[in-house]
């Protein structure tokens, strides 16, 4: 399988849907695709690591260590240490084909206070949101609106954060909040690094203005598992 030829999900727009809809669980791991030469890679074409190889069944798999953390921990460690997590083969979920695990049934003509109710219930029990499925029509469904952005800019902090990252500089505005004081270090020893320029991050807001800019953002995570458009798969980096 190439990376190409990996289904998409776009974003929910938050209107009803029409016909019908299979209802599948949104798990916050990492997807791996299985090159037979190259093994497990991202979808951002870079290898992964620690994933019992193929040996038959879905190519396109979600990889999920009980968190996310653990999971790009666990994908992204290239040489194992004594904490690392340790992927099983049960930590992979079919995409194409589909898990059974997870098949949350099927939704007619759903309005959005049906999909909406869906998706809290959905939530209680631990999942990321919902992907709707319509044949080669996959919509994901999540409880905020967030966005996978590039970092094209950054700032030092000041006062208590003199230092570290004050925030940094997107297409769609700049993302001061929702960074602990851990992760502005890090951040800004990658920025001091040349490497902070490029990276994805996640960041949810309250909602996009018309001319596409956030309002109230915040921090949520990286995503080493994403690549910005022309950046070398060899100079992402995650936060451990």
């Amino acid at each position: 399988m190439k990376i190409d030829e990996i289904n998409r999900p776009s974003p929910w727009n938050g209107k009803p849907l029409k016909g019908e809809w299979l209802m599948t669980l949104k798990l916050d791991g990492v997807r791996a695709i299985w090159h037979d030469e190259l093994g497990w890679m991202s979808r951002a074409d870079k290898p992964l690591y620690n994933i019992p190889p193929w040996t038959g069944g879905p190519r396109d798999c979600e990889i999920y260590v009980g968190n996310f953390r653990d999971t790009i921990r666990a994908t992204r460690t290239k040489h194992l240490r004594p904490a690392t997590p340790v992927v099983r083969r049960d930590h992979l979920y079919g995409l194409d084909p589909l898990d059974a695990r997870l098949r949350w049934g099927t939704l007619t003509n759903p309005t959005a206070d049906d999909i909406q109710s869906q998706l809290q219930r959905a939530n209680s029990l631990g999942y990321e949101g919902l992907v709707l499925r319509q044949r080669d029509h996959w919509i994901k469904i999540k409880p905020e609106e967030t966005h996978d952005v590039i970092i094209i800019g950054y700032v030092e902090g000041r006062g208590k954060h003199l230092g570290r990252l004050g925030y940094v500089k997107t297409a769609m505005g700049d993302v001061g909040s929702g960074f602990t004081d851990n992760e502005r270090e890090v951040l800004w020893a990658e920025a001091k690094a040349d490497r902070l320029i490029g990276q994805v991050i996640e960041v949810s807001s309250m909602e996009t203005t018309t001319n596409a800019k956030f309002r109230h953002p915040s921090f949520v995570r990286t995503r080493p598992d994403k690549l910005a458009p022309g950046r070398s798969p060899a100079s992402g980096h995650a936060l451990n």
